[in-house]
């Protein structure tokens, strides 16, 4: 059986494979369905499976012709696949179908879209231009006078009982005083500052990092992403056409602008994956047994509501997690490495 398939490299992203399936193979599996069809159908004067073969064949065959062919069709070429290395980033795209009717092997053509190889480049090439955190005397005064604004505790002016009354609210017995409070909101507004600039920052230089190491996806690969992702969205409207128009009017949107930002997501994250994955395997990084073991304990413990444990025994769930950890460790040292703590 190593024959029935051949492979033709048509370029860096998309691999030809042309599948043979041995007419012996195909007519002992049709004559097994026609067998079992046989077996399931009743006509008038025939008792419940003693149906002559040629009347149902003359009614049926082509359908259960059909039936078998999609059957063995996805067996052969995963088989292929396995024996090529191949881990397909996109549905196979079948070129040519063959006439199920002709008593001859059935030969056909499908492009397999695979991910490039891509090399980690120089990260040090990276430059991030940090932006400035520090609170303004503005910024401070705007915040006190909204606080103010939305509850005086009775006071006329921003004052010391005002900033003592608020502290008390907010649960945080340090505060005695307008200059304690003002001294706190200055380091909120920095904290968050600092959060919302290290987000902008790693966002810079994932792009700057992926531009780096050249890495590009092929638009079937994105096409089918951002198809998966518009999939996702009519399932959680139960594909209401009404709830969905309701939807996109609330938001000043069109369908078409909703594809586009798929699309933009898709690649984007798909760029994001292959890099971080790149990273990983360069950094050595890895979630080991006992680390995997901790992160799925802690989801079981923040998952009371599901009843079925089976899904956390499942392995290709387990594994998912592990690449989801890993993908999160290697974000974390990436961002360290270019950003520091």
């Amino acid at each position: 059986m190593d024959d029935f398939y051949k492979r033709k490299d048509i370029d860096k992203n998309t691999v030809e494979l042309t599948i043979t399936i041995p007419k012996e193979s195909f007519e002992k599996s049709y004559k097994a369905m026609l067998d079992q069809e046989l077996s399931n159908t009743k006509i008038d004067g025939f008792r419940k499976g003693k149906v002559p073969s040629n009347l149902v064949e003359s009614e049926l065959g082509t359908s259960i012709k059909v039936k078998v062919f999609e059957k063995l069709l996805p067996m052969y070429l995963t088989t292929a696949l396995q024996k090529e290395n191949l881990s397909p980033i996109a549905p196979p795209n079948y070129k040519n179908f063959p006439d199920l009717t002709k008593d001859e092997d059935l030969i056909v053509s499908t492009d397999i879209t695979i991910m490039p190889e891509f090399k980690l480049g120089n990260l040090s090439e990276i430059k991030i231009k940090q932006e400035d955190t520090k609170a303004t005397d503005k910024e401070v005064g705007d915040a006190l006078s909204n606080l103010f604004e939305n509850d005086n505790l009775g006071e006329k002016e921003i004052n010391d009982k005002w900033a003592t009354g608020i502290s008390g609210k907010l649960k945080i017995d340090t505060i005695k005083s307008v200059k304690d409070l003002s001294e706190f909101v200055k380091n909120t507004i920095e904290n968050q500052k600092k959060i919302v600039s290290r987000r902008k920052a790693e966002d810079e230089a994932l792009k700057q990092a992926i531009e780096i190491c050249k890495i590009e996806i092929p638009e079937a690969a994105i096409k089918y992403e951002a198809e998966e992702r518009e999939h996702s969205f009519m399932h959680d409207f139960g594909h209401d056409q009404s709830k969905i128009d309701a939807f996109l009017k609330s938001n000043n949107v069109t369908m078409e602008k909703m594809r586009e930002l798929w699309l933009k997501d898709a690649k984007e994250a798909l760029e994001t994956d292959v890099f971080l994955k790149l990273y990983a395997i360069d950094k050595g990084i890895k979630v080991p047994d006992e680390e995997l073991k901790t992160k799925i304990e802690e989801i079981i413990a923040k998952s009371p509501q599901i009843e079925d444990k089976s899904l956390f025994e499942n392995e290709e769930w387990k594994e998912y997690i592990r690449r989801v950890e890993e993908k999160e460790k290697a974000f974390r040292a990436f961002s360290k490495e270019v950003l520091g703590e």
